[in-house]
């Protein structure tokens, strides 16, 4: 059950050494901080995003209507306030099927055989960033001065469809797309986005976010704001901007740590009240009251109208958290995804013999030892990094304690991870995977980033994981044979 406590404390923002940020930089994934690391903690902002926003009017673009986008939208434009925009960006290349929709500009959800329409949200036109040439899109006219979306005409007369194309820096971003698209989705966007930005990433897989940090936003102080999402509601994407629930989970946020230095979440260092678990508050981003920047109201507002939308079941979760959850996520995808696309099975199917059963207990007890490979080299730079902060230091007569190891988490062993796939294949028995889907279709599979990102880690650290290479090179192979389907 979600609470609904805030706090009225704000912790405002300071820099940080690059000592500090080594000495933090696990802590991400462990659940250790503070001495408090078994303690569950979450926060549902529902009734805040309406105090916190004042006279501010949100606007949320959603980038990507599959079925995860177009459930996002539906329960965003459902719970938030008229004033408030939600806006569904569509490549110039499928804009054009929409307006041939029976329901018009309406998102579909069906759950239980009841399917629900959403009218509201507006549509809006973008280009990858390969589209068009430089210049092709007018902006001469854009008021910078305006709170919304200014829908100018796009500049080529032969454009078939009545979509208009967004051109008013974003607020708010939520990505949905296949995680090797994110990149040239953010590209093409790129002109909108500045460091005032919130960008959601809730995309299958790992990697992406580091990738945009070295390449696309390298400059630390002219980054956006990003969460990180791991979802587990059970959704396919019935046809355009139509979307079937068959499970229902949640989605965990995790905000990456600010750059600028903000602690998003100091309250979990504060001393709990009454004997209470403490918890993450929406006042460590941004205080409203006190005329915070634009770049943390947008944060802010950004986790309130998600976990306020109570039917995606959103919660705000320490960033180490959210990561560990990324992680078991992760493996279980590297199983069930790979194996159900090369078998051409449902993912009741892959553990039903023995074999899989083989398959998926190798993959996991690989996996755990990535992991804690990962964990032991990152526990040696954090004490570097401590060295190196004890020898520049110039009040040396402070004594500084030197960090303790940082455990393994109980939730990323080889044990664990097997309960896990067994209870997701259990759940979703009934389901195809999305790269089943993806193999069938001829499409790109998210494969670089699933088994691709073990593959890597394993690499790095000097692992051997030939049960996941397999599977990442036959995946691979599979997608260089045109697949034919059953032979008739």
């Amino acid at each position: 059950m979600c609470t609904e406590r805030g706090s009225n404390d704000i912790i405002h923002g300071r820099g940080v050494s690059s000592g500090e940020l080594q000495l933090s930089t696990f802590r991400m994934w462990t659940g250790r901080a503070s001495g408090r690391a078994a303690l569950q903690r979450r926060v549902c902002c529902g009734r805040w995003l309406w105090s916190s926003l004042g006279r501010w009017s949100m606007h949320i673009h959603v980038v990507g209507l599959g079925a995860v986008g177009s459930f996002v939208a539906f329960h965003l434009r459902r719970t938030l306030a008229p004033k408030h925009s939600v806006y569904a960006l569509h490549r110039l290349d499928t804009a054009p099927a929409i307006s041939q929709r029976p329901h018009g500009w309406s998102v579909l959800l069906e759950s239980e055989g009841v399917t629900h329409t959403q009218d509201g949200i507006m549509h809006l036109s973008y280009h990858p960033w390969h589209y068009y040439p430089s210049g092709s899109i007018r902006f001469a006219h854009w008021d910078p001065s305006r709170r919304r979306d200014l829908e100018l005409p796009l500049s080529r007369p032969d454009d078939p469809h009545r979509l208009h194309h967004a051109t008013h820096p974003i607020d708010s971003l939520i990505v949905t797309t296949k995680a090797y698209a994110v990149p040239d989705v953010l590209h093409g966007l790129r002109s909108l986005i500045s460091r005032d930005t919130t960008i959601v990433l809730l995309h299958n897989g790992m990697g992406v976010y580091e990738k945009l940090t070295q390449s696309l936003f390298r400059d630390p102080h002219d980054r956006p704001n990003f969460v990180l999402c791991t979802n587990t509601h059970g959704l396919y994407r019935k046809d355009l901007m139509h979307t079937v629930q068959t499970g229902y989970g949640e989605i965990q946020l995790g905000i990456a740590p600010d750059p600028l230095g903000r602690n998003f979440e100091a309250a979990l260092a504060r001393e709990p009240q009454e004997s209470l678990v403490p918890e993450l508050s929406l006042d460590d981003i941004a205080d409203p009251v006190d005329g915070a920047s634009p770049r943390y109201l947008n944060l802010r507002n950004t986790i309130a109208a998600l976990t306020g939308a109570r039917a995606l079941c959103a919660t705000w979760r320490p960033y180490r958290d959210v990561q560990t959850a990324l992680r078991k996520k992760l493996v279980v995808n590297a199983f069930v995804n790979p194996v159900s696309a090369l078998m051409q099975c449902k993912n009741g199917e892959v553990l039903k013999s023995s074999h899989g059963v083989w398959i998926m207990k190798r993959l996991c007890q690989e996996a755990e030892s990535i992991f804690r490979a990962e964990l032991s080299a990152m526990n040696k730079a954090q004490q570097v990094a401590y060295e190196q902060f004890m020898e520049n230091r110039e009040d040396i007569d402070e004594t500084i304690a030197p960090p303790e190891p940082l455990p393994y988490p109980r939730g990323l062993t080889k044990s664990a991870l097997q309960t896990e796939t067994a209870r997701v294949v259990e759940q979703t028995k009934h389901n195809y995977s999305s790269m089943y889907r993806d193999v069938n279709l001829g499409q790109r599979t998210e494969i670089e980033y699933i088994n691709g990102y073990l593959h890597h880690l394993a690499r790095q650290y000097d692992q051997p994981a030939f049960v996941n290479e397999m599977l990442y090179q036959l995946v691979k192979m599979r997608t260089t044979i045109p697949y034919v389907g059953k032979p008739t």
